[in-house]
Order: C-alpha cells, then structure tokens, then sequence
C-alpha cells in the first residue's frame, strides 16, 4: 500500500478517535457510558480528562503543578477505585438532574471486589461533564474534590 495512503488512513483513524472523546454528551448515560468504554474495551484511559468539567480539571493541572512530576494527591484512577481495572457487572443508575447539575450512581465490581461511586456532573453548555467524584461503599470513602482540598492545607 502507498505511503501516502496508510498516513492518511492512520490521520483519519486518530481524528475518529479524538473526536469520538470531544463529541458533547447530551446526556449524563451518555457522559458515563463513554467514560467506561476503555475501561471495558481497548484500556486505553489516556483520554480520560476530557470527561471532567473545567473545575476538576483545574485541580488536577494545580496539583500536577503543585506536585512536579511526582505523585500528587491522587494516587489511584478515581474512574474504577484503583490502580489496575478488571471491571464486570457496570450498572449506570438513572440521573438525577436538577438544572444544570446531575448525580449518578455507579456501581460494578473491580477484580471482584464491588464499588459504588456517585456522580456529580454539570452542563457546560451543552456538555454533560464529571464535576466531582465519591467512593460510597467499602472500607475506604472519598470524594474527590475533598482530597484535592485536603492537600492544599
């Protein structure tokens, strides 16, 4: 095959994908549904951060910043409560919406063990996005946006 073709087949491969991930979620199901898809298929998370509000992104840039290379207030995928993911049995709760802000509850099992995170989304015009994440189930509870704030003291 030319050169010129498998380059342009791989442009267009890699712009699906990314667009894929930058498309708005017009629904919270939708934002969620998508935010686990690598987790359940190709592991790839790398895009991962474009599922997260400006807000929580901003504490993530802060604490990479604050931190400089190393490891930061978080030291775990909040995404599956962990480091490494063997996800089964995904439930996607129905949302429940007030305005422009939403809470989902998901719950699966990780290597076996069962987890149940609550989400807090917001619309940003138009685009449901992760504002806050919680560990609600299991010896260690969290909430995302506490570990960030307990760390700046």
């Amino acid at each position: 095959m030319p050169r010129f073709i498998v380059v342009a087949a791989l442009s267009l491969a890699a712009v699906s994908a990314s667009t894929a991930v930058a498309q708005p979620f017009e629904t919270p199901a939708a934002l969620i549904e998508a935010l686990y898809a690598p987790y359940l298929g190709n592991g790839d998370t790398s895009e991962r951060d474009a599922f997260f509000s400006d807000e929580l992104t901003g504490l993530y840039a802060d604490d990479a910043q604050k931190n400089q290379g190393e490891v930061g207030a978080i030291g775990f995928d909040p995404v599956i409560n962990g480091q490494d993911w063997d996800i089964a049995d995904l439930h996607v709760g129905k949302a429940e919406i007030s305005g422009q802000a939403a809470v989902v509850t998901v719950r699966f099992e990780n290597f076996s063990t069962p987890m149940t995170l609550r989400y807090s989304l917001i619309d940003e015009g138009g685009n449901w996005q992760v504002d806050d994440i919680e560990s609600i189930e299991g010896d260690t509870r969290w909430r995302l946006s506490e570990i960030f704030a307990n760390a700046q003291d």
